[in-house]
Parts: structure tokens; C-alpha cells; sequence
């Protein structure tokens, strides 16, 4: 990559990212949406630690963006000289998952940002915007200059990796020992244990470097985390301009109010940001939970409420709820946005109060836009009350609208309509949404919601473990067919008997995990698959692992080797169409955890455990190839 690429503008010099990636498919897929949220920068990737050291030499990046997972041997040695080279770049790790109190008592002061991986697109894009973004204008906000000790534990938390810190400060020299991203031992002088670590941590700006571990490491501290936020709240009182309570800053602006609840931190203060520089008068609050937005609203009775729809205690459409029973907030107007498109639209139909959505991953742009617009709004809309009662159905739920799938799938022959006391329609109280979509009734029936989904899959390829044991499989749908057995005695009286089903789209969440799956009914019952238990081996491929390599068979021949998977549902929804005929159903996929067999007359029991993640959808939203890990 040529250094210092000029922009359109040739007096001014390109900017660029930095990826520190060795997986060449991961490489390629953050580099993919790089594209997207930071239009304006080039970014280059490099593979080791030297060749990201010489490409920041020539390219001066704004953004470091580093995967350590597997953990980098050099790793401190390698942010210590960027430190040096370039003190006012950014720095996002991607690695474990760093403990909630660490992030809370940090705030964005740190000097490295951080993400868990496997990564949410969403929770990327926001870190990617907000590092380059208003960010950088922000007072205490953490560059590379400010690295301490504390940001070099906490890389090596997330990497989980095994070092030992060497560490500077004048004449001062001190140890802290790292197993599994874990704190053992720490030494300065004469010290030990928690007191020497207490001490290192407290240096201010030590120098960094790290060697291998030799020999056994003494445990001298046990517990290094409480070690750890106690120094972050020490350092948080020496800097209170940049950890002002939120109660202060929104006193001094006369702007609308806003509440912002997502359980990511780093979309928040991305929104936060973005929606201050464009208005730098509204009054915005942020939470991280549905718990604690639910108290800021009554507090602040905001102007608007941006809800995620997944939060982690309860989800923004139970919160939309909460608020349209009280009198207090039931006009409060609600801005949505998820990634988790179909759920939020069904929300959305259902609910008064979510008056505008935006599907995560968004532009800056498009979100200052559509609050914008919403605030200058008129909304009217009643709230709820607990006297509202609505259509009972046979499996005496509460119907609610869902949109229709992203793509029609159509039925071989029309399917045979419905009695027509079975299940009523349900008249929309929701007077200023988009158009009507098909009616569906969501399912709580009181002898069970369970289903059994069967779907026969072709291998693609299989892996054995060194004792030859059956490893990761992956494979793709032998044909859209699928079976489907349900608990229901009343579900099975209201769905026709002689339907059979075809795979429809289905919902991922961020780690290609199915959230809810669609299945269209047909005209023909399930037909099993011919199986094929032979595996025709075309080519072998060792494959590298942390400790002994795996060996991975392709298939040959056109007589791929087939097995059917079955899975553990709940049936959530029946979709119908205008004339009361079964359209989709609706099930939710509550756990990844499956059974594969060769013998689908074998009981279930005997089928092998595995997990299961979707690799590849096709246009329509349908599984395309998936993998399976063996399970417990």
C-alpha cells in the first residue's frame, strides 16, 4: 500500500486504519466494513507485528485496530512504541470480553478501547465511528500517549495470554505476572503481591515491555480485579472535568431532552457524541440497561427515548409497555433501533409509542437525520391501559402484527383456508404506522409451544481429531424440506395436518447464531431424504490448532454423504394470510444446541451433540452452509 495516499483533495494527505489481523477471512470481513463506516480512510492490514510496525512508520494512522485473539507475543513492546511514534492515535482491541466494572469505572478515559469478539456489527461500527469521529475534539478522551500499566493488564486480560509486564518509572522497576490474562504475582523492591501491584499501578505513564514467563509463577494475589478498580476510581477523582456526572452537563443546556439505552458503551458515546455536535444544546442521558432507562425517563421525562430492542435485563418492547401504562411518560415518543430487524418491526406495529426505528449498523447521518425529524414531530397516541383487552384465539395469547418475510416464497398450491372460528383477525389500534402487515397470532399455548425440526444436511466437509474422532462438520441443506413435530395438541388441531414445510428466512444474531427461523407451509407432507452414510474422501487438509493439528476430509463423487439434524424450537407465531390461510410460522431458536444422526429411525438420544452456527445465508434469507462443533 502506498504511504500517504492523497485524498480528492490533493493538499490533503489520505487517513488511514491500521488492522492488526491475522486471519486472512477476518482481515477481509473487518477490512469489508471499514468501507462502510469509515468511508474517508484507507485502511491497511498487516499480518505480524513487525510488518504493522513498519506500515505505521509510513502511514501514520489515526486508528490502530488490533485482534488479540490468539494473543501477540511483543504485544506491550509493540503499543509502546506506537505510544512513542504516534500519541494522538486511537487504539481498538478486539479480544475477550473485559469485566463490566472495569468499563464503567473507565468510562472512554483508557488509552485502549475495547470490543469482545466475536463482535456484534453494530457494536464495531459505532467503536469505529466514535474513535474517529467528535471523539477526537472530546476533552479526557484516551489516546495512545496516555498508556499505563492498567491498559497493559487489561490487553492481556482480553488476549488471554501469558507474560510478564516489565514496567519503569524513574528509577522504579516493577513485574506483574500474567497466566491466562490473569494477574498471579507482582514485585517492586521489596515488595510483593497486592501491595506491588497497588503501586505499579499507580505510576503514572511507566515505561512498557514484556518477556516470556520461565518457570512456575508464584500466586501472590487473589484478587486483582478489586486491585484494578480501585486504582481506575483513584484515577477517575485526579481527572473530575472528564468524568463529570452526566446530571451536571445536562444543567447548563436548554436543548430537548433525550434518553439513549443500549447495553453497548461505545454506541452510546458514539450517539452521545454525534447528536451533541450536531445540537450541542440537547440535554442527552444515557443507560445501559432497560432498568436503568426505565428510571431516567421518570426522572428526566425526556423530548425522546432511543431504545435497543435487546437489552439484558428486559427487551426495549417491555419497556415501551412500562411506559404506556403510566401517565407520566406514556406520551413520551421512542426512537428504536436494533439489529434485530423483524423484532423491532413487530414492535414497532404494536406499540403506539415507537414512533421511527433505525436498523443497526447505522451512518452517523442517518441517525442525527431521523432524530432530528422525530423531535420536530407532532406525535399523538394513547396510552395503554390495564383494562385493553384483545382477541383471544385458541391458544389464548396476545395476537401481535409481524412483518412479512423479506422475500415471498411461493406455495406450491393454495393451502386449505382455516376454519373460520379457529382464529380471528385482529382489529390494528395503531393509527400512524406503515402499512398493514399480515395478521399473525403469537402462541402461548397452555399444554406447550415445544417443536422438533428435522432438516437433512449434505457434507461439505468434516474434521477428525487426532484420535480420530469426528470434529467440526461442515454442510449446507440437502433441500429446503423440512419436518417439523409439535407439543401442542391445540397448535396441531389449528395447523392442517397434511402440510409439510419449507426452510424460510431466518433472524442471526451477531456470533451467526439463528434467532428465529420462518418455515412456508406446502401442499405436500414431509418426504424424507435418501441417506447416504458412505464419505467418498476427495481430498485431505491438515489443519493447524493451538495444540494438535486436526485433519480435514473433503467429500468426492456426486453422492455426497448426508445426515439429518434435528433441533429443539419454540413455536412463537402463526402468520396468516388475508383470507385466514397459514402463511409462515414463526419459532424461535432458544439455543444453538442440536442432535446430528446417519439413522433417522435411531432414537434421539443416540444422535450426536453439536453446536451449531450459520456460516452463509442465500438472497433469501435462507440457510446457505453451517457449522457444526461437537457439544457436552
Amino acid at each position: 500500500m502506498p504511504a500517504r495516499r492523497k485524498s480528492a483533495n490533493a493538499d490533503v494527505p489520505q487517513r488511514n486504519i491500521l488492522l492488526l489481523e491475522e486471519y486472512d477471512s477476518l482481515a477481509a470481513a473487518v477490512s469489508s466494513a471499514l468501507k462502510k463506516f469509515a468511508p474517508q480512510h484507507a485502511a491497511a492490514v498487516a499480518r505480524s507485528l513487525a510488518e504493522a510496525e513498519k506500515l505505521a512508520a509510513k502511514l501514520d494512522p489515526e486508528l490502530f485496530i488490533v485482534d488479540v485473539d490468539p494473543p501477540w507475543a511483543g504485544l506491550t513492546n509493540f503499543l509502546e512504541k506506537m505510544r512513542a511514534a504516534h500519541p494522538n492515535a486511537r487504539a481498538l482491541i478486539i479480544g475477550g470480553a473485559i469485566p463490566a466494572e472495569f468499563a464503567a469505572e473507565r468510562g472512554s478515559s483508557g488509552a485502549l478501547q475495547f470490543i469482545e469478539k466475536p463482535f456484534d456489527l453494530a457494536a464495531f461500527g459505532a467503536a469505529v465511528q466514535a474513535l474517529l469521529g467528535p471523539w477526537r475534539d472530546k476533552e479526557g478522551r484516551g489516546t495512545l500517549g496516555a498508556l499505563d500499566a492498567i491498559d497493559a493488564v487489561l490487553s492481556h486480560f482480553a488476549a488471554n495470554s501469558s507474560v510478564v509486564l516489565d514496567l519503569r518509572s524513574g528509577t522504579r522497576t516493577g513485574e506483574i505476572h500474567i497466566a491466562g490474562g490473569q494477574v498471579l504475582h507482582a514485585v517492586v523492591g521489596k515488595l510483593k503481591g497486592e501491595d506491588a501491584l497497588r503501586e505499579i499501578l499507580n505510576w503514572s505513564k511507566p515505561r512498557l515491555g514484556e518477556k516470556k514467563i520461565s518457570g512456575s509463577t508464584p500466586r501472590t494475589i487473589a484478587s486483582w480485579q478489586s486491585i484494578v478498580v480501585e486504582a481506575l476510581r483513584e484515577t477517575g477523582e485526579e481527572v473530575p472535568e472528564a468524568r463529570a456526572p452526566k446530571a451536571e452537563i445536562v444543567s447548563a443546556r436548554s436543548g430537548k431532552k433525550i434518553v439513549a439505552i443500549d447495553d453497548t458503551e461505545m454506541l452510546l458515546i458514539f450517539v452521545e457524541d454525534i447528536l451533541s455536535t450536531a445540537d450541542p444544546e440537547l440535554q442527552i442521558t444515557t443507560a445501559l440497561s432497560a432498568t436503568e432507562g426505565l428510571r431516567e425517563i421518570e426522572r428526566v421525562i425526556p423530548d425522546l427515548v432511543l431504545l435497543d430492542y435487546s437489552l439484558p435485563d428486559f427487551n426495549g418492547d417491555k419497556l415501551c409497555e412500562r411506559l404506556l401504562k403510566d401517565e407520566k411518560t406514556a406520551r413520551v415518543p421512542v426512537l428504536m433501533m436494533s439489529g434485530h430487524v423483524l423484532e423491532m418491526n413487530a414492535a414497532a406495529a404494536r406499540l403506539p409509542n415507537v414512533v421511527a426505528k433505525i436498523e443497526k449498523p447505522f451512518l452517523s447521518d442517518a441517525l442525527v437525520d431521523l432524530v432530528q425529524q422525530t423531535l420536530e414531530a407532532k406525535h399523538v397516541f394513547e396510552r395503554q391501559t390495564e383494562k385493553e383487552t384483545l382477541v383471544p384465539t385458541i391458544f389464548e395469547s396476545e395476537p401481535t402484527p409481524l412483518p412479512p418475510p423479506k422475500q415471498e416464497i411461493p406455495l406450491e398450491r393454495p393451502t386449505r383456508p382455516l376454519p373460520p372460528t379457529t382464529l380471528a383477525p385482529v382489529e390494528s389500534h395503531i393509527e400512524h404506522h406503515a402499512p398493514a402487515a399480515p395478521t399473525a397470532i403469537r402462541v402461548a399455548p397452555t399444554d406447550g409451544n415445544a417443536a422438533v425440526l428435522g432438516i437433512f444436511l449434505e457434507v461439505l466437509s468434516m474434521q477428525l481429531t487426532s484420535q480420530l474422532q469426528m470434529g467440526a462438520i461442515r454442510a449446507r441443506p440437502a433441500s429446503l424440506t423440512a419436518s417439523l413435530r409439535l407439543q401442542s395438541a391445540a397448535a396441531r388441531s389449528a395447523i392442517p395436518a397434511e402440510l409439510g414445510f419449507q426452510l424460510g428466512p431466518v433472524k442471526l444474531n451477531g456470533e451467526g447464531r439463528i434467532s428465529t427461523m420462518r418455515l412456508v407451509p406446502t401442499s405436500k407432507p414431509f418426504q424424507p431424504a435418501q441417506m447416504r452414510t458412505a464419505f467418498e474422501i476427495g481430498g485431505v487438509a491438515l489443519i493447524p490448532n493451538e495444540t494438535r493439528a486436526r485433519v480435514q476430509l473433503t467429500p468426492a463423487g456426486t453422492t455426497p454423504m448426508t445426515m439429518e439434524l434435528r433441533a429443539h424450537l419454540e413455536l412463537n407465531a402463526v402468520e396468516l394470510t388475508p383470507n385466514f390461510q397459514v402463511a409462515q410460522l414463526i419459532l424461535n431458536w432458544s439455543t444453538n444446541a442440536v442432535r446430528v444422526t446417519l439413522n433417522p429411525k435411531a432414537p434421539e438420544q443416540s444422535a450426536a451433540k453439536f453446536e451449531l452456527r450459520v456460516l452463509k445465508l442465500d438472497e433469501s434469507g435462507r440457510i446457505a452452509e453451517l457449522l457444526l462443533q461437537p457439544g457436552k
